[in-house]
């Protein structure tokens, strides 16, 4: 699953536009404004904390579709 994101840049408050799968495999996403040189990507520890996150996100929102459907 594939969570597509953004968040604010730190250096200049632009959108910084991301995909989760993406991010956990090591890809860095670079602020959308071309005159900012701020990127973000995850390191091997941030990878396996996040990974762990997203699977039980994933487990809590299949428990709660079964239950509502």
């Amino acid at each position: 699953m594939s969570i597509k994101s953004k968040l604010d840049c730190p250096e200049c408050g632009a959108p910084i536009y991301f995909e989760s799968n993406l991010l956990l495999t090591g890809q860095s996403f670079s602020c959308s404004n071309s005159h900012c040189d701020v990127s973000i990507a995850l390191t091997a520890t941030d990878k396996e904390v996040v990974s762990d996150a997203f699977s039980k996100f994933e487990q809590i929102r299949n428990t709660a579709s079964s239950q509502a459907g």
